[in-house]
């Protein structure tokens, strides 16, 4: 997934798949993979709720798909917000970024 240009583009069902592959077996350290990721999950999660927005809103859509369909829409807000902070945490302050270069105290 690191390959190529950096991009705010959905990600693709392929994509998503092989990033929890790469999660999952511990293949990518979490903190690098979020960081290169982040923003286009973010994109994926916000075109989703767009399109199951887009479902609820039909009145060709059954009701029982409406209660699944709420009931996702729920969860992927809860994404983009996880996404959202993720994006805005303020970054820690490494010692060797103050030109130090350790961060014992002697």
């Amino acid at each position: 997934m690191a390959q190529g240009k950096v991009s705010d583009d959905p990600l693709s069902i392929e994509q998503l798949e092989t990033g929890l592959i790469v999660l999952d077996q511990g293949m990518l350290d979490d903190d690098a993979f979020w960081n290169e990721n982040i923003a286009k999950f973010r994109e994926t999660v916000l075109v989703a709720i767009g399109e199951t927005s887009v479902a609820l809103m039909s009145p060709a859509t059954p009701r029982r798909w409406r209660l699944l369909l709420k009931q996702q829409l729920d969860e992927l807000e809860s994404y983009a917000e996880l996404a959202e902070r993720y994006i805005t945490r303020p970054l820690p302050i490494r010692p060797e970024a103050c030109g130090l270069r350790s961060a014992r105290v002697h």
